[in-house]
C-alpha cells in the first residue's frame, strides 16, 4: 500500500502507481551516486560520469520499451509539448492546433522541399526549428541531453531572435537534470520510415525520416515523441511516460561536458550556411508568429 499523501508531486505519485520500471530503476546502487528526494521525487544524484551512463543504460537494458533522454534546467510537475504550455481544456487545445496545422500548411505551400519526405515529418521537423506543435524533444546521446541541461535559451520578447548561453552556478541554480522516457517501440511501419506508432505513444527519428540537408537534428541526435490521443482530444501533459529522473551538479556537468567542439552551439545548431534546410525554411517568407498566439516558428539562432 502506498500512501499517496507521501508524494508532494502528484507526477512521481502517478508513476510509483502505474510503472513499474519506475519501481525497479529506484532500487539500484552505483558507486558514485545517492538516491535523495526532491520536490517529493526519488531523483537519483550523480557524482561521477560514469555514474551517469550506468544510470542510462540500466534503464535501456532492463525496460521493454525504448528509454531516451531529455535535459532539463530544473525538474517540472509537468511534461507538457510547447504547443499545450499555458492553457486548459479542449478550446485552448483546439484552437493552438487549429493555428498549428495552419502554419504547418504554410511552410509546406512555400517550400517544395517538404515533397521530398513524409507528411507526418513535417510537424515534429518545424519543432526542431522553432514552431510549437504537439510534440516533446529527446536525444538518445546521454552528452547532448547534458548539453541541454547545461545551457539555457534566451530569446527577445516576441521569441524570434534566440541564443544560448552557459547556465550561471548559484544557490537556486546548481543542478543538471536529465530525466528518462518510455515510448513504444513495437510497431515500426516501412511506408513511414523513421516512425513508430505504439499503444501509447508515437515516436519520430529525424535522422531516419529527415532528409540530411535539414542538418540540425541529424546534429542533435534528435527524436521526438507525444502520447496518443485519448477520447475528445490529445492529452496536454505528457508525464506518465517519464521513468526516471537524474540529478547532475552543474559545475560537474560543465567539467565532463569540457569544450568538445562536436558538444556546442556552433555544432548543435549549424547555421544556415551549413543547414540548407534551415536556409530553406527562413527564405520561405512565412511570417513568425509572436509568442503569445501559442504557435511561434523558424526562429534565429546565434551560434
Amino acid at each position: 500500500f502506498i500512501n499517496k499523501n507521501k508524494f508532494k508531486n502528484e507526477l512521481i505519485y502517478r508513476l510509483v502507481i502505474n510503472h513499474g520500471a519506475v519501481m525497479a530503476f529506484k532500487d539500484i546502487n552505483i558507486i558514485g551516486s545517492k538516491w535523495i528526494e526532491e520536490n517529493g521525487a526519488r531523483v537519483l544524484d550523480v557524482e561521477e560520469s560514469h555514474a551517469l551512463i550506468m544510470a542510462a543504460g540500466y534503464l535501456k537494458h532492463s525496460s521493454l520499451e525504448g528509454v531516451y533522454f531529455r535535459g532539463q534546467s530544473r525538474m517540472y510537475s509537468e511534461q507538457r509539448p510547447s504547443l499545450y504550455r499555458g492553457i486548459d481544456g479542449d478550446n485552448g487545445r483546439s484552437n493552438r492546433e487549429r493555428n498549428m496545422n495552419a502554419k504547418i500548411n504554410e511552410y509546406r505551400d512555400a517550400c517544395p522541399a517538404f515533397s521530398k519526405f513524409g507528411e507526418y515529418a513535417a510537424e515534429p521537423l518545424l519543432q526542431h526549428y522553432g514552431l510549437q506543435t504537439t510534440w516533446l524533444d529527446l536525444v538518445d546521446n546521454i552528452w547532448v541531453a547534458l548539453w541541454f541541461a547545461c545551457f539555457e535559451a534566451k530569446s527577445t520578447k516576441d521569441g524570434h531572435f534566440l541564443h544560448f548561453q552557459k547556465r550561471v552556478i548559484n544557490e537556486e541554480n546548481k543542478f543538471a537534470y536529465i530525466y528518462l522516457i518510455g515510448v513504444d517501440l513495437d510497431r515500426r511501419k516501412k511506408s513511414k520510415p523513421g516512425y513508430w506508432n505504439g499503444d501509447n505513444t508515437e515516436l519520430v527519428d529525424l535522422r531516419i525520416a529527415a532528409p540530411p540537408y535539414f542538418l540540425r537534428p541529424h546534429a542533435q541526435h534528435g527524436l521526438l515523441f507525444r502520447c496518443k490521443g485519448v477520447e475528445g482530444g490529445r492529452v496536454l501533459d505528457y508525464s506518465k511516460q517519464v521513468r526516471g529522473i537524474v540529478r547532475i551538479p552543474l559545475e560537474k556537468a560543465f567539467d565532463w561536458l569540457g569544450s568538445a567542439h562536436t558538444v556546442g552551439i556552433h555544432s548543435l545548431f549549424p547555421p544556415a550556411f551549413y543547414d540548407n534546410g534551415y536556409k530553406i525554411l527562413l527564405q520561405s517568407g512565412v511570417p513568425f508568429e509572436k509568442n503569445n498566439t501559442g504557435i511561434g516558428g523558424v526562429q534565429l539562432i546565434g551560434a
